[in-house]
């Protein structure tokens, strides 16, 4: 089978990025798959992302490049070029789309409320431009762009034509249909992380009870919540943060901690790569997931609970779907930073209990979240598709 990928980056960018990867090369271990990626013209390819496919190239003319190809089937992740999605829907080539964010479906693309940062769930409508939603910021002048009902309708109108959409949660499934998907053209699999080849776990049963976030530095994924709620931790000078990854927010973040007073307990790392992160999670007492924004699954979970640690998540979005409150990690509110602070006070003092929940995420983890299973699914959905000869039927 001749797999097309198309996304606009071509590197280890984000988590669509390191699915992409990390699926192609799983099914082409486990199958007759040849894997072939074309990406966005503006972006740079890295060298390491591209050896996992046969093929790499620039996206340039599709119809064109399809027709070389000659793919029998297409998977579409991270494309916000419009007419790019239009053509891909009306090819005689079953065309599937993995929804790995909210960008289609709000008007600021993250989902949670311009005023007061609260978190969203709600179908995109005329509710969004109370929320002023649709103004956004570009990097060049004039500086912001408009965003509307028409375009985001148009874009899920297209997807619509799509033979088949893939989605991590049942939380997104759902989030599509309210936007009147076709239930019986999505699919929800479950994420998954690639496993390790060898490592000692670490309890981390120990005075220092070092926090770790990884991720983009964004508002919202919710570190200021965060940084709010270590600030509010007294008489706890054995906790600290280590935070992984860059972003917008960096430079806020920073002088955030600074201005808190706790700049000595919060370590910006900056963006690490994947290969070095092992080091932190080892190093980690637990993990946070302090996001705002309803995560469409977050893949960090995934993560943590592979090394074994316990994670302390918002309650947005699909985290409940890999989390299960009490049993492999703690659960609290969005934007409350009170509450996290609860949370991670209790699990300082209960390291045995967070050693616990370790463990049941390494055995949730092993269960249900490799890559084997999620490309086995993955792999039969696409014979399906082939067999059929009624493409991009809404």
């Amino acid at each position: 089978m001749k797999i097309l990928w198309i996304n606009d980056a071509a590197s280890f960018t984000g988590g669509a990025e390191t699915y992409i990867y990390q699926s192609a090369h799983t099914l082409s271990q486990e199958y007759d798959v040849e894997n072939i990626l074309l990406y966005n013209v503006d972006n740079r390819v890295d060298y390491e992302y591209s050896k996992i496919f046969s093929f790499i190239s620039v996206l340039a003319d599709l119809e064109q490049q399809v027709s070389l190809i000659k793919p029998d089937i297409i998977y579409v992740h991270q494309v916000n070029n419009e007419q790019v999605l239009e053509k891909l829907s009306n090819l005689k080539i079953p065309v599937i789309g993995f929804i790995h964010d909210h960008k289609k479906f709000c008007l600021r693309e993250h989902k949670y409320t311009t005023i007061g940062h609260t978190t969203c769930s709600k179908k995109v409508g005329l509710n969004c431009y109370t929320c002023l939603g649709f103004i956004n910021k570009t990097d060049s002048f004039p500086y912001i762009s408009v965003n509307t009902l028409s375009k985001i309708n148009a874009v899920q109108e297209t997807l619509k034509r799509f033979d088949h959409i893939i989605v991590a949660s049942e939380y997104m499934k759902n989030h599509l249909i309210l936007h009147n998907f076709n239930n019986e053209k999505i699919s929800k699999i479950l994420l998954f992380s690639n496993p390790l080849n060898s490592i000692s776990y670490s309890n981390n049963i120990t005075k220092k009870k070092c926090f770790l976030y990884v991720g983009q530095l964004v508002r919202g994924k919710g570190i200021d919540t965060l940084l709010d709620a270590i600030a509010k931790l007294n008489h706890h000078d054995n906790i600290t943060l280590d935070i992984c990854g860059d972003g917008k927010q960096q430079y806020a973040l920073e002088q955030q901690a600074k201005n808190l007073g706790i700049s000595h307990k919060v370590s910006f790392h900056g963006k690490i790569k994947p290969s070095d992160l092992s080091a932190y999670y080892l190093k980690a007492y637990a993990v946070v997931i302090p996001s705002r924004a309803p995560e469409t699954f977050n893949l960090v979970g995934i993560e943590a609970m592979k090394y074994s640690k316990a994670v302390i998540a918002a309650d947005v979005g699909g985290i409940r779907e890999w989390l299960v409150d009490g049993i492999t990690g703690q659960l609290f509110s969005s934007n409350d930073s009170s509450g996290l602070s609860k949370v991670i006070e209790e699990a300082a003092k209960n390291p045995q209990s967070i050693s616990r929940m370790g463990q049941h995420g390494l055995e949730a983890y092993q269960k249900k979240f490799t890559s084997l299973q999620h490309c086995n699914t993955l792999y039969n959905i696409f014979c399906d598709l082939t067999q059929k000869e009624d493409f991009h039927v809404a």
